[in-house]
């Protein structure tokens, strides 16, 4: 698993090997409490890379924590301390819309959001630190992501899809696309969006 974070998104790569996260075998495959605990699963990960770089982040449940509106099974990290740089929120904003784990175990990606400067709302300059010491503690790990066109399938419909690996490593990243992995290939530096290469589809 590759995590960069980048501005107001933290992105997740699957990296060939990593397991899939699915939902509790008691649960139907697309009910709530069987895809958040898949999700669950999925924040515990992104929870302790993260960590690993001095984020001090913890795993709550939204409407157990107080601090976010969520339903009962949503859950989400937070600094262990609000108060105190870098005081952040990591969520999956879209929840309404799709499934972060069935994003990363088929299209290779999941992108959650950052809220930043969450336990002192109304101070931009607490804000920016955050930014700041964010910014600064991601140069270290950087991230380049391929995406190209493909099929996927999702709860048994299969349709065009953006499928996305991740690379910490540029020569990785050549090496791969050089293989042609799909129609309209596209290469970026995740630290400042550039496209490093792109090929249209043939």
């Amino acid at each position: 698993m590759i995590v960069s974070i980048v501005d107001s998104r933290c992105y997740v790569y699957r990296e060939p090997g990593d397991p899939v996260f699915r939902p509790n075998r008691c649960r139907s495959s697309w009910s709530p409490p069987g895809w958040c605990a898949a999700e669950s699963r999925l924040l515990h990960n992104v929870q302790k890379i993260l960590n690993r770089r001095g984020y001090d982040l913890l795993k709550k449940g939204m409407w157990r924590d107080g601090h976010m509106f969520g339903s009962e099974h949503s859950q989400y990290l937070r600094s262990r301390n609000l108060r105190s740089v870098p005081s952040l929120y990591v969520y999956h904003a879209d929840a309404a819309l799709e499934v972060a784990a069935e994003n990363y175990n088929v299209l290779g990606r999941v992108v959650l959001d950052v809220v930043y400067g969450a336990g002192r709302e109304d101070d931009p300059e607490f804000e920016r630190a955050c930014r700041e010491w964010v910014r600064l503690r991601e140069e270290a790990h950087p991230c380049f992501e391929v995406s190209w066109e493909g099929e996927a399938t999702i709860d048994g419909h299969t349709s065009a899809q953006r499928l996305h690996r991740g690379f910490t490593a540029l020569d990785s990243a050549m090496s791969f696309v050089e293989d042609d992995p799909g129609d309209a290939c596209r290469m970026i530096d995740r630290r400042n969006v550039e496209a490093v290469t792109s090929r249209s589809a043939r």
